[in-house]
């Protein structure tokens, strides 16, 4: 015999919805799939700023090799390349503390220890930063940018 209704199937034993336990399973599963996402976030972001600072080395390393070829005209005040190093390291440097100090200006942690090295008409820039954030014990990085300058001779 059939029952009258069927909504009135009430068996004991059965269990309708989620228990408490499969609850917190799944609350485990989601906080853990939600911290890879920041572990991820986070390293995507060191990556990023790594990459800034590469560029920013391009970008102060290209503008010493600009010096020194303005140091080639002989109404350029700055002839010899130490001279041209100082004044470089002086307008690119923005360590707080040092003289001329601006907030905001763009530039690489531990610059001061960059060096132009020329060899008759070859020059090679050494560019070296900190690659550390908010006082944190990392490695440091090197960029090397090398140009020519004309020696004269030519005809």
């Amino acid at each position: 015999m059939l029952p009258a209704c069927d909504m009135c199937d009430d068996r004991a034993g059965r269990h309708r919805g989620f228990s408490l336990t499969e609850v917190l399973v799944a609350l485990l599963v989601l906080s853990i799939g939600l911290l890879g996402l920041a572990a991820l976030q986070l390293n995507g972001l060191k990556g990023v700023h790594s990459a800034y600072q590469r560029t920013l080395a391009g970008v102060i390393a290209m503008d010493a090799g600009e010096r020194l070829w303005m140091s080639l005209s002989p109404d350029y005040p700055l002839q010899d390349p130490e001279d041209i190093q100082a004044g470089w390291l002086s307008d690119w440097s923005n360590e707080i503390g040092s003289p001329g100090y601006t907030p905001g200006k763009a530039t690489l942690p531990g610059l001061n220890a960059s060096t132009i090295e020329c060899t008759g008409g070859n020059c090679t820039i050494t560019m070296r930063w900190s690659e550390g954030r908010f006082d944190e014990p990392s490695g440091h990085s090197m960029f090397e940018y090398h140009l020519t300058l004309p020696t004269g001779g030519g005809s």
